[in-house]
């Protein structure tokens, strides 16, 4: 038994299919502690193979021995199992305070940014276990072929961390990583300046034998004073760069000289992610010798432009081309501008279709200018309703979708739930189209509903 010290033995997780929770719960079973967990939906299969005792619902009963409760985020504090551990004395705590705890007894890395931390946090781990150094990890997102979790034998932890609700002001790290800074989580935090301030916050409380790694999307002209800051453009440039139907290679610059990189992902924002996890790796002592082979290998994360491959079930053109069906997380006004480059980029003159679910009432009011702009990257839009999660006014949800169709003046078509949209999007694609479906909330279904119909044909 190899238990983290600073947790109990008996753990108790509510929400536990959440995104940071699951792999939490897995990564702590696999170091020796006794974990239960509860959830509305089904328990997912990496719970059972780790060995976490899952029921579905309430569970009291299964939480009476615990020491220790663990809510996700989206649990609110008036659930009947949080009520019961306090009021039978058990602590109760947030994610990613339990996240925090875990990575006093440890060296972390945590990576923070509007954009890109799910990807670079996956990097991270893949290049640190390439070289050796057995890293543990924690990923939001669902990497190909490595998963959202890993026990590694070492002190190094890797983890998303995620500013929503200030959570990644809870953790404890040697290196502190932030691809980019942007305006998002606005019912959170007001407006920008409450989202720098969170992030000055964040990028402050480095160990003081640590780090900032700053990715090219951060401003020159941001700095956080007392702190040593590796600038990825300054330490890692790029010399050379080609694209090609696998991906990227080019030239890395450093200080000991011109390194070859091959990376197999589709976007060009991709190589900067590659980057940032480079330097950040080379900052515990990680030599780029011994990292660049395991890029060409990196498969990527599910639902960051995923390519779930050429259909035919649409038909087929004069070049013999089919539908690409894309599936992609983008659901901020930059992360679409992104898709819409990656996407021209890689498949030239073809017809870029865009089926977009947004996600939350509150961004889309914030950003809606934004959005209609960011949609003019596609030749065709089919908008989905939006996925209604933490809002205080979902009864808006209709009439701003209204709205967004008609600021695009024609160019957006409303085709309601996602869940029923398979036939509306069927009917919008002809054979050489690229579809991608774009959102944060169940949208994800479509496209592979889409890819299954594609493989059945």
């Amino acid at each position: 038994m190899d238990l983290e010290g600073a947790l109990p033995e008996r753990i108790h997780c509510v929400g536990v299919n959440g995104g940071g929770l699951l792999p939490l719960a897995c990564l702590l079973a696999a170091r020796g502690h006794r974990m239960t967990g509860s959830d509305r939906t089904e328990p997912r299969a990496e719970l059972t193979a780790a060995g976490v005792v899952v029921g579905r619902g309430s569970a009291l009963e299964r939480m009476r021995d615990a020491s220790l409760l663990i809510r996700s985020a989206a649990v609110p504090t008036d659930d009947p199992e949080v009520l019961d551990a306090q009021r039978r004395g058990i602590p109760v705590l947030k994610y990613s305070e339990a996240l925090g705890q875990l990575m006093q007894q440890k060296r972390g890395l945590a990576v923070a940014g509007t954009h890109g931390k799910t990807s670079v946090t996956a990097l991270l781990a893949c290049v640190l276990s390439a070289a050796g150094r057995d890293p543990s990890w924690i990923v939001g997102g669902r990497p190909v072929g490595m998963g959202a979790w890993g026990a590694g034998s070492s002190d190094l932890l890797c983890v998303e961390a995620c500013e929503y609700d200030h959570s990644f002001l809870n953790l404890t790290y040697e290196i502190a990583l932030i691809t980019g800074i942007s305006p998002d989580h606005l019912d959170c935090f007001g407006d920008r300046a409450g989202v720098e301030r969170a992030f000055h916050r964040f990028a402050s409380a480095v160990h003081a034998e640590g780090c900032l790694v700053l990715g090219p999307d951060v401003p020159e002209a941001w700095s956080v004073p007392g702190v040593s800051v590796k600038r990825v453009d300054d330490v890692l440039p790029v010399l050379s760069l080609e694209e090609d139907e696998q991906g990227y290679s080019g030239v890395l610059g450093s200080e000991e000289g011109d390194h070859p990189f091959r990376l197999g992902l589709l976007g060009r924002h991709n190589v900067d992610h590659m980057r940032t996890a480079l330097v950040a790796a080379g900052a515990v002592g990680v030599p780029l010798s011994e990292m660049l082979p395991a890029l060409a290998t990196f498969q990527g994360v599910e639902r960051r432009l995923e390519d779930l491959g050429e259909s035919q079930a649409f038909g087929v053109d004069a070049k013999k081309q089919g539908v690409r069906i894309i599936d992609d997380f983008a659901h901020h006004p930059e992360a679409l501008e992104a898709a819409a480059r990656a996407l021209r980029a890689r498949f030239g003159g073809r017809r870029l279709v865009a089926v977009f679910q947004p996600h939350q009432v509150s961004r889309t009011s914030d950003f809606l200018p934004d959005f209609v702009a960011a949609l003019r990257g596609f030749d065709e839009v089919a908008l989905c309703d939006i996925f209604v999660a933490r809002d205080t006014h979902p009864e808006n949800a209709e009439g701003l979708c209204r709205e967004l169709v008609f600021l695009s003046e024609g160019r957006v078509k409303s085709i309601g739930p996602a869940a029923v949209a398979d036939e509306v999007v069927a009917g919008l694609l002809r054979p050489g189209d690229v579809c991608v479906i774009m959102g944060a909330g169940d949208v994800d279904g479509l496209a592979r509903r889409l890819a299954g119909r594609a493989a059945r044909s």
